[in-house]
């Protein structure tokens, strides 16, 4: 999330300004003068046609107003019967109503179900645990053609959005393969799907590129982002969309507008702060370091299999590198879910002063974009200390 690290003495400096200046206008009642310049420097480095550009404050937020606005989009332009909205399991979306109807992974919503109607989820791509039992490159990329089928079933008519994240976040940092992304743009065309991609954590540099849409060669029609967007420093999170949707709701008629607001959507301390961050990863060439240092964390994590054997898969981009922790590389036999030891892993990290991102079968990598490699080689120090910390106490079983 802070992207270009703390302490960063411009995106300070510039807040602590701004500070001195203004810090609140109400966003329904006018804009001011840094969310135009912070929207009109996102439109700017958007991929394609993402050229509009509505700012808000969390990524929840920007995930219920994408699939908002997809689905009043339909209405406007006269499809009546698009409602639905298609999205994967094992994915993560938000906490809100909607944000949690979207998200795919069950043991996050059990607790409020019924959620809202209206949300269909399909098998997400995974070529190391692939849920058709495929192997990649042979399957000809089946988990992209049952969704095809899927949409065919349901009646392309009345699915009016797609939303997905480039990167599988909470299941483990799952990578598609190159042609997965292209292959779901085209599907989403052919049907007239608005097609949403969550990159509330690939965002802003993350991958390698200023967004994953770029590192996949793939554009949506709307990107949710947020996160990285501000490095940290404040509350912010904006939603980019294509020029055709956005023309849409302009007319002389208030019932085509979208009306959707939050209070402190636009805020003048956060846009400034978006700014100073945005001008970071630019100057230094963030995203640049983050694909150079890709080949070196993976890498380092080959080293850490060798001695250990315990890691089946290395996936991710740039600075977002999972590892998949299994007990059996060539069965890919994990190790009892009970035992959770990646969460282990993670509580010795964190004793030995590491801060690390893990679920049961798996950990994930994700320093600044501004780590070096003296950093990377101080991160699995202390990794490589924590791993056969936990092996050497884990329970028989």
């Amino acid at each position: 999330m802070v992207n270009v690290g703390h302490q960063n003495s411009k995106i300070i400096e510039a807040m602590k300004k701004q500070l001195d200046s203004f810090v609140f206008s109400p966003a329904l009642h006018g804009v001011n003068p840094q969310a135009i310049r912070l929207a009109s420097l996102v439109s700017r480095i958007a991929p394609g046609n993402l050229r509009r550009v509505k700012l808000l404050t969390g990524g929840s937020e920007v995930t219920e107003a994408a699939m908002k606005m997809a689905k009043q989009y339909h209405k406007i332009i006269g499809n009546q019967r698009k409602y639905k909205i298609l999205s994967f399991y094992d994915s993560y979306h938000g906490a809100t109503m909607g944000a949690m109807s979207a998200t795919g992974k069950s043991s996050y919503k059990k607790y409020y179900q019924p959620l809202m109607e209206g949300f269909i989820h399909v098998h997400s791509h995974n070529c190391y645990r692939c849920p058709f039992d495929q192997e990649y490159p042979d399957c000809n990329i089946l988990c992209a053609r049952v969704i095809e089928r899927t949409i065919e079933k349901e009646d392309p008519e009345s699915i009016a959005g797609m939303i997905i994240e480039p990167i599988i976040n909470i299941h483990g940092i799952v990578t598609p393969p190159p042609e997965y992304l292209p292959m779901i743009r085209e599907l989403c065309s052919r049907h007239k799907i608005v097609l949403i991609y969550d990159e509330i954590i690939t965002g802003f540099g993350r991958t390698g590129e200023i967004f994953a849409a770029n590192t996949f060669d793939a554009i949506p029609d709307i990107i949710c982002c947020g996160k990285g967007m501000s490095s940290g420093y404040a509350p912010l999170a904006a939603f980019l969309v294509s020029e055709e949707i956005n023309d849409a709701f302009w007319g002389d008629s208030s019932e085509i507008e979208f009306a959707h607001g939050h209070t402190y959507g636009c805020h003048e301390l956060a846009a400034t702060a978006g700014i100073a961050a945005i001008g970071e990863l630019l100057d230094r060439d963030l995203p640049g370091n983050a694909r150079r240092m890709e080949g070196y964390v993976k890498e380092k994590l080959k080293i850490l299999d060798n001695r250990f054997g315990i890691i089946g898969d290395i996936r991710g981009k740039g600075l977002m590198i999972g590892a998949e922790i299994v007990r059996n590389k060539v069965t890919k036999e994990r190790f009892p879910t009970e035992i959770s030891i990646g969460k282990r892993i993670s509580k010795a990290c964190l004793k030995n002063g590491l801060l690390l991102r893990a679920e049961a079968h798996w950990f994930s990598i994700a320093p600044p974009l501004i780590a070096t490699k003296n950093d990377m080689d101080e991160i699995f120090v202390i990794l490589e200390k924590s791993i056969e910390q936990v092996l050497k106490d884990l329970p028989k079983f």
